[in-house]
């Protein structure tokens, strides 16, 4: 299992605050600009909820597999991009069950910068948007507390479904 980020849609109010973060993040000196403006996220809303469309990190992840030139690859922890490798056909945003990923085409049009969320493994302190989320709506979900999780709700349903026999 890989770690991925976990959104209480119900909790989330579109501030956006976290595509903010996420594009910051990833810019080497740090300023933000309009045309630097490149989230690895994107937040939705519907009048009922409001969430960010976020990177899975899938174990079997469709985006990868779609991937002709290797540009996408799956190590323990997530999914990564390799722009270098990228050549912009956008194979995994069709692959993409999630609508998680996005192509940015690199101004010397050679190669395309694949826009989907990386951890923010660069970081220390981990994913930004998780970090300045005002309504903590963005957890990190560790891939051994997601293991505990599903054992607990296994556990769960096997007793609630053995006490329904009864």
């Amino acid at each position: 299992m890989t770690d991925f980020i976990l959104v209480d849609a119900q909790r989330c109010i579109a501030c956006r605050t976290c595509e903010v973060a996420s594009a910051q993040a990833h810019l080497p000196q740090g300023m933000l600009t309009k045309a630097a403006f490149l989230p690895r996220l994107n937040v939705y809303k519907s009048p009922q909820a409001s969430a960010p469309a976020i990177c899975r990190q899938c174990e079997n992840a469709p985006c990868v597999g779609s991937c002709p030139t290797g540009a996408l690859s799956l190590d323990k922890q997530l999914v990564r991009a390799d722009a270098s490798r990228c050549i912009g056909c956008k194979n995994c945003i069709v692959a993409c069950p999630f609508g998680a990923i996005s192509i940015e085409p690199s101004a010397d049009s050679a190669s395309a910068e694949i826009l989907k969320c990386d951890l923010c493994s660069t970081r220390e302190a981990g994913p930004a948007c998780v970090e300045v989320c005002p309504t903590f709506a963005l957890k990190l979900l560790r891939a051994g507390e997601l293991t505990a999780l599903k054992d607990k709700r296994a556990k769960e349903t096997g007793h609630n479904a053995f006490l329904l026999h009864l």
